[in-house]
């Protein structure tokens, strides 16, 4: 059964393109925490599932992957994929990777994306399509993503929500509160509600949102600035917030980032110090961004925090405490050869 095309009120994502609401050819990329979360959801919810093998790269799945959650641990069949090349067009392009490894991920999906697959991004801060004209070059220099991911049929997500990988092929759900998707041009489309439900019907709490650009602000607002600051000093978010010097700091860049925002239609009512004192509830927690660099992983530093300042120049906004927070790690991530 088709998704149905986009209305009139979307001027991009899925928007008159068709997709399948009964049992969808759905290919991965990224089975890290959140995308093993979701193949294994699909999986169980009765579509098929392959998993693309990281390039140069292994895929310890044994035919499955075991999703713990809630106490209960269910086992879900997926294939991997070997070479996407001789798999065909799927229906769903699903990519988990880290933004740092997207622009591959793009390039190793282009043979398995036809004229109505849906292709769903999910990473951290700004996808390069947010400001909208021309493609963020902090998130995508060479225009590479762009070249491979045809933004007629891309997907906006949001993901709220902490999964764990415990094993090479099992995946923790430590709580699933919500994944948001939308059309990146705003609006309103079959195609976007019909995934949201497709998704929910598999045990992932999803909803359609008209706004999903300001939904990804949001969200961003509240890590582009803790992230960073975690990584260049080891801290755990509360120490972090405890000081004075970093949460002024913190609050600052807010700022800048709730102007910049509201200069591209996304607008944020709520004051920085208030988003500040939900994160400080949270109490002891290591960021992404800190467990990046505690494993010696590239961070994820263009997308959470170069982007923000690109923007703001696009808008005549200037971000002079953002750009200290990004070249200060910036130069920390050179010298630990993280960038």
């Amino acid at each position: 059964m088709p998704f149905g095309q986009a209305s009139g009120a979307s001027t991009s994502g899925a928007a008159g393109k068709q997709g399948w609401f009964g049992t969808m050819k759905v290919a991965v990329i990224g089975v890290g925490a959140i995308g093993g979360w979701l193949a294994a959801r699909l999986a169980l919810g009765g579509h098929e599932v392959g998993v693309v093998r990281r390039s140069g790269g292994t895929q310890a799945l044994g035919g499955g992957l075991r999703l713990i959650d809630g106490g209960h641990e269910q086992f879900a069949s997926v294939r991997v994929i070997e070479d996407p090349g001789k798999e065909g067009v799927q229906q769903l392009v699903l990519l988990a990777t880290k933004t740092t490894d997207l622009a591959d991920a793009a390039g190793r999906a282009a043979p398995l994306i036809g004229s109505d697959t849906l292709i769903l991004p999910l990473q951290n801060g700004v996808p390069w399509w947010l400001a909208g004209g021309e493609p963020l070059r902090s998130v995508d220099p060479d225009g590479r993503i762009a070249a491979a991911l045809p933004l007629g049929q891309v997907i906006g997500g949001v993901v709220h929500a902490a999964c764990r990988r415990v094993a090479a092929a099992a995946v923790e759900v430590v709580h699933a509160d919500r994944l948001i998707l939308g059309e990146p041009g705003g609006g309103r489309s079959p195609g976007v509600e019909a995934l949201a439900q497709a998704v929910a019907n598999a045990g992932v709490p999803a909803e359609a949102s008209d706004n999903v650009r300001r939904a990804i602000w949001y969200k961003l607002w509240g890590n582009m600035t803790i992230n960073p600051i975690s990584a260049t000093t080891g801290l755990t978010a509360d120490r972090i917030l405890a000081d004075p010097a970093h949460r002024a700091e913190i609050v600052a860049a807010m700022e800048e980032a709730r102007t910049v925002g509201a200069a591209i239609g996304c607008p944020i009512e709520e004051s920085a110090e208030e988003r500040v004192a939900v994160t400080a509830r949270l109490g002891a927690f290591k960021t992404s961004m800190l467990q990046d660099v505690e494993a010696g992983r590239r961070i994820e530093l263009d997308a959470l925090v170069g982007a923000v300042a690109e923007i703001g120049r696009r808008v005549g906004v200037g971000t002079p405490v953002i750009d200290r927070i990004e070249a200060r790690t910036r130069a920390f991530a050179g010298a630990h050869g993280l960038v």
